[in-house]
């Protein structure tokens, strides 16, 4: 009843991310952190900060396709999860400034107590 163990060596690692696709994380950290910025200076009374909700809006766009490229040039497998992350981190910069361009431009996605 004793377990054996393989002798064969662990899988090396999977490869690094391409510097694309980190190019693509990094716009989208900057583009959240530019719509976060946005938002807080919109809240603290500067109603012409909204306008700018097109930046994290396009950075989010860049950085979303730059990820996707560089997934694609170099395989990572399933365990590759910073690309994953990456994506993520777009796809909230992208969700943001689309709220903040639409709350610039009077759109009304939230239609609180209208009927």
């Amino acid at each position: 009843m004793s377990e054996t163990t393989s002798s064969g060596e662990l899988a090396p690692p999977s490869p690094r991310i391409s510097p694309i696709a980190w190019l693509g994380a990094l716009l989208g950290v900057v583009a959240c952190f530019g719509g976060m910025a946005i938002f807080l200076a919109g809240c603290a009374g500067f109603g012409a900060a909204f306008k700018l909700g097109l930046l994290p809006l396009i950075a989010g766009g860049a950085g979303l396709v730059l990820t996707v490229l560089g997934g694609i040039v170099r395989r990572g497998g399933v365990e590759n999860t910073n690309l994953l992350a990456s994506v993520l981190v777009n796809v909230f910069a992208i969700v943001g400034g689309i709220f903040e361009w639409a709350f610039a431009n009077g759109s009304t996605i939230f239609t609180i107590g209208h009927k």
